[in-house]
């Protein structure tokens, strides 16, 4: 009938006997007000929005397109205003819709994307090979979470990376998760670390079995990885407080005051024992306020243990998760 062929299609309906359940009803599909573009020769049809696109933009970023729009059109191809449908399963259209955003940007920045967005990103350029964004996503991510230990201590305070620094704890276990579903498993030590570390923001989320946020193979990582870098830590960064070692770390061997040492180290020794539940410290740089009243010596020694110990935790970081070594989880990463 004249002006049908203009219409959207609407999804099938699989046809079923008088036995079955009613299947619900047809979602209409929509097109999107923001990336329909009347010079665009491509429909991408995602859950039940449509893009309208140009090839020679996909294809000059993704390899997978390039090659689909490479193909000859199959006979009796249904098409809108002319142009092919490609119906893309197992994406959101939320996902594309911010996507197509940093396709066709409406203005440059350099701000760091949002979780959203960067999440967007790094799935759909991984699914769909866009290299220049894919790179930087991976790139901001190892950045933000380095499996170096020379490069987490140059990090700031607050996230740079990515987007501003997780203050209501919302956003930390979904990007563990983002990481186990993309395959870049050389950030989760590090990820899993700020998790135990911010343990005021995350503790009752990883020990919720019901959030959804963080499944359950990451959620006993977390558990287990805070158990072991407890006693990690008190071995290596703490082996200073151990004033019944045999020889003790501490007072050292110039002290100028052992009397007094041995009582400032007593009670920081207590005051790291009467914090519940335990703090872990693998992110923090020492702290002046720690060394209370103990002398030059004694605070330059101390130090330097912590900072040794440190290094030495963040080496079997990835081993305290439950994980391969650091060499092994960077060779299993996608990219």
């Amino acid at each position: 009938m004249e002006g049908m062929e203009n219409m959207p299609p609407r999804t099938k309906r699989r046809h079923t006997d008088a036995q079955s359940e009613p299947e619900p009803p047809e979602i209409p599909l929509t097109r999107s007000t923001e990336y329909w573009f009347d010079d665009g020769n491509i429909i991408l049809q995602v859950e039940s929005t449509q893009f309208r696109l140009a090839k020679s933009v996909l294809s000059m970023h993704s390899s997978v397109f390039r090659d689909m729009f490479s193909l000859p059109l199959p006979v009796n191809e249904p098409t809108i205003e002319g142009c092919p449908i490609v119906v893309l399963q197992g994406d959101t259209a939320q996902d594309w819709v911010l996507f197509l955003g940093a396709i066709f940007p409406k203005h440059y920045t350099e701000d760091p994307p949002n979780f959203d967005l960067f999440a967007a990103m790094l799935r759909l350029s991984k699914k769909y090979d866009f290299p220049r964004f894919r790179k930087d996503c991976v790139r901001r991510f190892k950045k933000e979470f380095p499996a170096s230990f020379a490069e987490q201590c140059q990090l700031s305070s607050g996230w740079t990376y990515i987007f501003s620094e997780d203050e209501d704890g919302t956003l930390l276990l979904p990007l563990i998760s983002l990481a186990r579903e993309i395959g870049l498993f050389s950030v989760l030590p590090p990820l899993y670390s700020n998790a135990v570390v911010s343990k005021q923001s995350y503790m009752a989320k990883i020990l919720d079995p019901e959030n959804p946020a963080l499944g359950t193979i990451d959620r006993l990582a977390c558990l287990l990885g805070y158990a072991k870098l407890g006693e990690l830590e008190s071995t290596t960064m703490f082996a200073w407080l151990d004033l019944d070692a045999n020889p003790p770390k501490l007072p050292s061997s110039t002290c100028t005051d052992p009397v007094a040492c041995r009582a400032a180290i007593k009670d920081f020794a207590l005051a790291i024992l009467a914090r519940r539940p335990p703090d872990i410290w693998i992110l923090h740089d020492w702290n002046e306020d720690w060394d209370g009243e103990m002398c030059s010596h004694c605070k330059k020694k101390a130090k330097g243990i912590y900072d040794t110990g440190r290094e030495t935790c963040w080496e079997q970081l990835s081993a305290a998760f439950g994980l391969p070594d650091w060499e092994e989880l960077k060779s299993l990463d996608f990219e």
